[in-house]
């Protein structure tokens, strides 16, 4: 296999070349803009402003060959090649495993894993002022896990000298869209087809032909102006007059690319056809010799030199062989007679192994071969056992076509999409299931359609397909397939808040002999009993299906789902333990919806215990997470949870933003669990901001509903009856606070436990002031400070000191009153809860004691986040790690901080956000 190719100038390498092929440069005309538009680009990166380009343009027109003489043409820069092929499309991270060069597979990692991987890779490949140009040929063919890390990789550059550019055909299998987090620094380059002017200079280049006007424009109508025709058509070509239109206006060389290859395969020796031929049906770059003992050429250095000087056949740097093009590969595969394919393939087993020989069998024979479906159907199960599922797919299709039993052949085709769905593969997914007969789909129709609707969020489609497919898996009394039914529809049920469906779908997967399975249904059943509110049993359930090791994939999201009842239940500390947990295994999280929620509940804890930074990175990370797999089902909680901080620390405007963000997500999908956890946020940024009218629009509808008796069963609902009784306060209406106050403590013996302190002292002390009462209030404040709970969380307790100081203050007791104040005040200085600490500040001036205002925030979120772990002692390195950046973006955001805040050092940083 073709290792990419890498340049050090300076140091010593076997594969020290420019470009990633030898031999003459590229024949280039006509693209004067394009090379401008890369040179622009080359030139950002050079200043320290990351760049991506993209070219773009269909089979032909010359995206390589333009890549290859820009590259050329930079000596000077640090250049990684990374060539695509197109059965590496279903082997997941094959493209990230030849750019990271790993010793071992990255089977098993996550996609933000390899991502974070390639993130540490590009930050290592720089060095003083040099350009790391990274070159990714024919992306079209990148396998969709590292395409999604890369994207993920290059939206986090910034300051970095680095330039990636991309070529690709258009069409909808580009899903992940490879954007530098600034869009500024992306370029998408459409190479247009030569004109005429064009092709004469390409004649004069390749010929040393002169061609009239009349010439050239008749060879653009002809080719349609794609430069690999007209390079065809002029190679193939044995004088000018050829290229002649004849009276009906057609040239005599076809426009088609099999009738141009035809031609130039006819202008080589027999042995350079039959190299040509053979290369394409390997269709990868491969070792001369090994080439020339394939097909039994005695002088296979001559025949490939007779197809280069022809642009058939091009050489590598490290002495591979290739078709020149893709579409020339296809167009000589195509013009095989299906004999000589046959053979070909059949040549090819022997000079290759593991799931490409496969491959090639499968393209060998000549009809229907039992045996050769039951050893691809082997090799896909075992795919799909190690996360591999795209290869699975592929394996299965590839059975699927040596298959006589039209049964299989249906089996095998709806495995595959369900393979697809399980990679995230959507889009491929969407396309095979496009194939699928819908009269009698049975069980495992029902399965797979089911869970693409699912995970497309087609919530309707699916409840019917997963509901039929678990009926139809009982009529046929097909045991495994009735345990996968049955978690699909355990999930969805999960998904919308429908805990009892959930615990009664999810029993036929519990005594699976499959320990994933089982662990998956374990899980599941799990969130469910939560969701009935069953938290005890719940965690029993995950206490019990946590392995010995406790670093298995599916471990991972058991930690995460005790941790997330463990802090609904108020149990905190215990909570956060495991979220660490959890987050610790993230190299081995598989593709779902819980990875990036972890990251959002863990935020939610920090926010109480009062790591409001550590918080601030959790939502940071959530958003990305979400993003990275465009999970449809978690963007709205990443970006709802991201308002929190910003909210308390008075950045209003970010955190409506992230909020609209959520909202925007929600159009989408609205599944109430989500909408309840939503609204739970923006009571937040209508709290911190005292728009009490905004409160009222948020809750009012909701308590016409059965939203308070959902949010009592799962424990989340002491927030909102706390932001209500406090609006109705506020707005004088005590009654409605006296009644709402007697349903929350009857709610609060009816469903105990809860994340948020019950902060009942200080409802009631609320409510006392407002009657004109501080004697009473002050002794319901009182009782609230011995509460455990409320001195558990830092913002809340300040918030009561703050109660009690001023209500001390009103009674004349000043002492007291500064005593209270002067801790709040110390805690909302910490916390840099800026509205908070202003009120209290107000009340320490009117005891006489004025406090000095904290430095209004004028960090950027991510200056932000930079900033907080330099205050925990993290290393550059470490911060990029934790962040998704590189340590050049580090350096860049700690630059900006340090000019702001005008210190020059980690320990005055450290000193001031300590106070």
């Amino acid at each position: 296999m073709l290792e990419p190719s890498l340049t050090v100038d300076g140091a010593s390498t076997s594969r020290q070349s420019a470009t990633p092929s030898a031999g003459r440069p590229v024949a280039i005309v006509g693209r004067d803009a394009e090379l401008d538009r890369l040179a622009r680009s080359y030139a950002s990166a050079r200043a320290g402003h990351a760049q991506v380009v993209i070219i773009e343009a269909e089979a032909g027109m010359g995206k390589s060959a333009l890549l290859e003489h820009f590259v050329r043409r930079r000596p000077g820069a640090r250049v990684r090649w990374l060539r695509c092929d197109e059965f590496e499309r279903d082997i997941a991270f094959a493209g990230a495993e030849r750019l990271l060069g790993v010793g071992d597979t990255l089977t098993g990692c996550s996609e933000v894993e390899v991502g974070r991987r390639l993130l540490a890779w590009l930050g290592e490949q720089q060095s003083g002022k040099r350009v790391t140009v990274l070159a990714v040929d024919d992306a079209q063919w990148l396998d969709r896990p590292t395409l999604h890390a890369l994207a993920f990789a290059l939206r986090r550059l910034r300051a970095d000298r680095t330039l990636s550019i991309l070529t690709r055909r258009p069409g909808p299998s580009n899903d992940a869209t490879v954007l530098t987090e600034d869009p500024a620094a992306t370029a998408i380059v459409r190479l247009d087809p030569l004109d005429a002017v064009a092709v004469i200079a390409l004649a004069r280049r390749l010929r040393s032909w002169y061609l009239s006007d009349d010439l050239a424009t008749g060879l653009v109508g002809s080719t349609g102006g794609v430069p690999l025709l007209v390079a065809g058509a002029i190679r193939g070509a044995s004088a000018p007059a050829q290229l002649v239109p004849d009276q009906g206006g057609r040239s005599t060389i076809s426009a088609t690319v099999a009738t141009a290859v035809a031609r130039m395969l006819g202008s080589v020796a027999a042995d350079a056809r039959r190299l040509v031929e053979a290369s394409a049906v390997l269709a990868e770059p491969v070792d001369l010799l090994v080439l020339g003992r394939m097909t039994e050429i005695p002088d296979a250095a001559t025949a490939a030199a007779d197809g280069a000087r022809a642009g058939l056949l091009r050489t590598d740097a490290d002495g591979s062989v290739r078709c020149a093009h893709d579409l020339l590969t296809a167009a000589v595969y195509r013009g095989l007679s299906p004999a000589r394919r046959r053979d070909l393939h059949r040549l090819a087993t022997a000079w290759t192994t593991g799931d490409r020989r496969l491959a090639h069998r499968a393209a060998a024979s000549a009809g229907p071969s039992p045996e050769l479906v039951a050893e691809l159907t082997a090799a896909a199960d075992a795919a799909r056992a190690a996360q591999r599922h795209q290869l699975a797919a592929a394996h299965r299709l590839r059975a699927r076509g040596v298959c006589a039993d039209a049964r299989v052949r249906d089996e095998l085709l709806l495995e595959a999409v369900i393979d697809l769905v399980a990679a995230q593969d959507l889009v491929g997914a969407d396309e095979l299931a496009a194939t699928v007969d819908g009269g009698d789909l049975g069980a495992l129709g029902c399965l797979a359609l089911g869970l693409l609707a699912r995970e497309s969020g087609q919530v309707a489609a699916a409840r019917r397909l997963l509901r039929d497919a678990l009926d139809l898996a009982v009529v046929d009394g097909d045991r495994r397939l009735c345990e996968r039914a049955g978690l699909a529809q355990a999930v969805l049920a999960v998904r919308l808040n429908e805990g009892e469906a959930a615990v009664r779908a999810v029993t036929w997967a519990e005594e699976s002999d499959d320990p994933e399975l089982a662990a998956d249904a374990c899980t599941t059943k799990a969130l469910g009993l939560w969701q009935l509110g069953e938290h005890q049993q719940a965690i029993e359930v995950l206490d019990k299906t946590l392995s010995a090791a406790g670093d298995t994939p599916w471990d991972a999201e058991v930690l995460a789902v005790r941790a997330m009842v463990r802090e609904y239940l108020g149990q905190l500390p215990e909570a956060l333990a495991d979220y660490d947990a959890a987050v610790a295994l993230d190299p081995i999280w598989r593709p779902t919806t819980n990875h990036s929620r972890t990251r959002v509940l863990r935020a939610t804890t920090r926010v109480l215990l009062g790591d409001w930074d550590g918080a601030a990175i959790d939502a940071a990370a959530a958003r990305t997470l979400a993003q990275a797999a465009a999970q449809a089902w978690s963007i709205p909680l990443a970006y709802a949870v991201s308002a929190d901080v910003p909210a308390w620390r008075g950045q209003f405007d970010l955190a409506a933003d992230y909020l609209a963000e959520a909202d925007r997500a929600l159009q989408v999908l609205r599944p109430p669990q989500v909408l309840d956890f939503v609204v739970d946020h923006q009571l937040a940024l209508a709290t911190a901001r005292g728009d009490h009218g905004a409160v009222v629009d948020l809750l009012e509808p909701l308590l016409r509903t059965d939203y308070l008796a959902r949010a009592g069963v799962i424990r989340t609902y002491r927030w909102p009856y706390q932001c209500w009784i406090d609006t109705q306060i506020a707005l004088g209406d005590l009654g409605a606070a006296e009644r709402a106050l007697g349903d929350y403590e009857r709610a609060l013996d009816r469903w105990p436990g809860g994340a948020v302190p019950p902060r009942l002292g200080w409802l009631r002390g609320r409510l006392a002031e407002a009657r004109g009462e501080p004697l009473a209030a002050r002794d319901h404040y009182a009782s609230d400070l011995l509460c455990h709970e409320v001195r558990r969380a830092p913002f809340g307790y300040a918030g009561l000191l703050l109660s009690l100081g001023h209500v001390e203050r009103v009674l004349g007791n000043r002492r007291d009153a500064l005593d209270h104040l002067t801790k709040a005040h110390r805690i909302f200085l910490q916390l840099r809860a800026n509205p908070a600490e202003r009120l209290c500040a107000a009340e320490l001036a009117a005891c006489g004691l004025p406090a000095s205002l904290a430095d209004p925030l004028r960090l950027t979120p991510r200056e932000e986040d930079v900033a907080a772990l330099v205050e925990r002692g993290y290393t550059n390195k470490e911060i990029a790690a934790e962040l998704y950046l590189t340590p050049k973006t580090v350096e860049y955001h700690l630059g900006n901080i340090f000019a702001k805040l005008g210190i020059s050092s980690r320990r005055e940083l450290r000193r001031r956000r300590q106070g």
